[in-house]
């Protein structure tokens, strides 16, 4: 007596699976929390909550957070065709998300609508364009810090700050090895003169 063919070795089952190896969709969910995870919906089909393939996933060492936006188009890879077991490739430029540029010598990072970093390699030219605040660390405080019509330099103890209101520095102002604070004159009289240059 002829026995029906089980579902999972069903031709039809086996191409719905090999459909389901590789698709592409767009991130319609992002959860950001611990642990990250999108939803893909391609087609008819809406993933449940998968991980995202990132640029490197080593922890603090090696390690980069970028996560997908809404929008955004996708690749569903899932091994076997089993989708609960999928990961999402996102990075697929589309007329809803095109790419920033369509020069061959610029790389170029959007980070918003009008945020920016951008290298030309023909021109040597690197471009930042930051709505609110920029600010560079080393371990040891030295700094610099840009934000909206100010610009703060920290190092070993001594600062300098440029805004409207001109030049401020600290603890004091070195020229030539003279100190603003602590210099003295030479040819220093009583009246009207001119004292002579500082010492």
């Amino acid at each position: 007596m002829h026995q029906p063919t089980a579902q999972t070795e069903s031709p039809y089952e086996i191409v719905r699976r090999m459909e389901n190896m590789l698709r592409v969709g767009t991130v319609v969910q992002v959860r950001h929390g611990h642990p990250a995870r999108c939803r893909i919906k391609t087609g008819d089909l809406t993933t449940t909550w998968i991980p995202w393939v990132a640029a490197r996933a080593g922890g603090k060492g090696r390690s980069q957070w970028w996560p997908p936006v809404v929008g955004e188009q996708a690749m569903v890879m899932a091994p076997g065709g089993d989708l609960t077991n999928a990961v999402a490739l996102p990075g697929i430029y589309s007329d809803a998300k095109p790419q920033g540029s369509d020069s061959a010598t610029t790389a170029r990072l959007d980070l918003s609508d009008t945020e920016s970093a951008s290298h030309d390699s023909a021109t040597g030219a690197l471009s930042i364009t930051i709505e609110q605040n920029i600010s560079v660390r080393l371990a040891d405080g030295t700094s610099v810090q840009m934000q909206p019509g100010r610009i703060t330099l920290s190092a070993g103890g001594g600062w300098l700050t440029v805004d409207g209101s001109g030049v401020t520095a600290g603890p004091d102002v070195r020229a030539g090895g003279i100190s603003l604070i602590g210099h003295r004159h030479s040819d220093v009289r009583s009246g009207t003169s001119n004292t002579g240059g500082p010492l």
